[in-house]
C-alpha cells in the first residue's frame, strides 16, 4: 500500500512510497482510513524539527472504518466507523491497539469531519477542563486557526462573550469567525484591541485569555488585557523559550497554565458534541487532496493558504 513515511533522519526526507500492508495482531484493529488532517506536527517531522522513527507513518488525526479484529479485541467489529489520534493516518490501512485513542463515531458525523476530533478535543480541553469558563464571561481568544476557532465556538456554548484577534492576512479566517458567532473579532495590526476590551469590560480586563498563536507578542497582548486574579491558558507551542513578567503575573494574582493535551471523557464530549451539530467543523475544512498529492497539501498549510487540509488515502 502507499503511505507517507519518514525514510531518514534529515530534513525533508519523507516521502509517499510502497509498504508492506500492516497485518493484524490478536489484541489489534486494522482501520482503513477514509481521511486524514495535516497537523502542524506533520510539517515539523517534514523539516526535521521533531523526532520522528525511519519507516513510521506519519498523519495523526484521522477517521475510517475497522476492517479486521484481532481474536482478544473486544468492543469493536468489523465495519465499526472509528476516530483515532494515533500516527499511521497517512497510508491506506493502519494498525492499533484496540484500547489505544480509538472511538467509534456516529454515522450522523462524516468521516471529513470526524478527522478533525483531535483540535477540536485540544480547544474543549483548552475551555471546559483547564479554562473554567462561567456565562457572561469575556474571553480572549488569540489566534484564529483552526484550534483557535474550535475555542471560540466551545467558548460561546459555555455562555461566554468572545473576542477573537488576528493579523492582516487572517480576514478569511475572522470573517468565518463572525460566520460562526463570534462576538467580536479584531486585527491586531490596525485596530485598538486595548480600547475594545476595556469599554467591554469596564476597565477591568478579559476573564480568560486562550493563547493560541505561540507568540511572544500573543503572550504579552494577553496577560496584558487579563483582568486581576485572571487566567491565560497557553494553547500554542513556542518555537523558542518566551520571556513572562513575573512581577505582573503576581501583583495581579494572575494565573498561567498550559493545555496541549486532553482525555478519553473529552473526545467522547466532542463526539457528543459533532452528533447534536453544536459545534461547526465543515467550515474549517479548507482543502481537501488525494494521498499522492500530499506535497500540495503540506505547502497549502505552511503557507497557511487556508484552515485545515484532508489527505484522503
Amino acid at each position: 500500500m502507499k503511505a507517507i513515511v519518514k525514510y531518514g533522519q534529515a530534513a525533508g526526507e519523507v516521502a509517499l512510497r510502497e509498504i508492506p500492508e500492516p497485518v493484524c495482531g490478536k489484541k489489534e484493529v486494522k482501520i482503513e482510513v477514509k481521511a486524514c488532517a495535516i497537523c502542524a506536527t506533520d510539517l515539523h517531522i517534514l523539516e526535521g524539527s521533531y523526532p520522528w522513527d525511519v519507516g513510521k507513518v506519519l498523519g495523526h488525526e484521522f477517521s475510517g472504518i475497522i476492517r479486521e479484529v484481532g481474536a482478544e479485541v473486544t468492543g469493536f467489529k468489523p465495519g465499526d466507523r472509528v476516530a483515532s489520534c494515533m500516527e499511521g493516518g497517512f497510508g491506506k490501512y493502519c494498525v492499533k491497539a484496540f484500547d489505544d485513542w480509538i472511538f467509534p463515531i456516529p454515522d450522523s458525523i462524516s468521516f471529513e469531519e470526524a478527522a478533525l476530533l483531535e483540535p477540536l478535543c485540544s480547544a474543549a480541553n483548552s475551555i471546559v477542563n483547564k479554562s473554567k469558563i462561567l456565562p457572561g464571561d469575556v474571553v480572549l481568544i488569540e489566534g484564529p486557526g483552526a484550534i483557535g476557532l474550535f475555542a471560540m465556538q466551545i467558548a460561546k456554548l459555555s455562555g461566554a462573550i468572545t473576542v477573537l484577534t488576528g493579523i492582516t492576512k487572517d480576514g478569511g479566517r475572522m470573517q468565518l469567525a463572525k460566520e460562526l458567532g463570534c462576538d467580536y473579532t479584531l486585527d491586531v495590526k490596525r485596530e485598538n484591541l486595548q480600547e475594545l476590551v476595556m469599554n467591554l469590560t469596564q476597565g477591568r480586563g478579559v476573564d480568560t485569555v486562550i493563547e493560541c498563536t505561540g507568540s511572544q507578542a500573543g503572550l504579552d497582548t494577553g496577560l496584558a488585557l487579563l483582568k486581576t486574579a485572571g487566567q491565560l491558558t497557553q494553547v500554542g507551542v513556542f518555537g523558542k523559550h518566551p520571556q513572562i513578567d513575573l512581577g505582573r503575573v503576581v501583583y495581579h494574582s494572575q494565573k498561567i497554565i498550559g493545555s496541549i493535551a486532553f482525555d478519553r471523557e473529552t473526545w467522547m464530549r466532542c463526539i457528543d458534541l459533532l452528533d447534536r451539530k453544536k459545534v461547526h467543523v465543515q467550515e474549517i475544512i479548507s482543502h481537501t487532496f488525494p494521498l499522492e498529492e500530499w506535497e500540495k497539501g503540506f505547502e497549502v498549510t505552511k503557507n497557511q493558504e487556508g484552515l485545515r487540509v484532508l489527505l484522503i488515502p
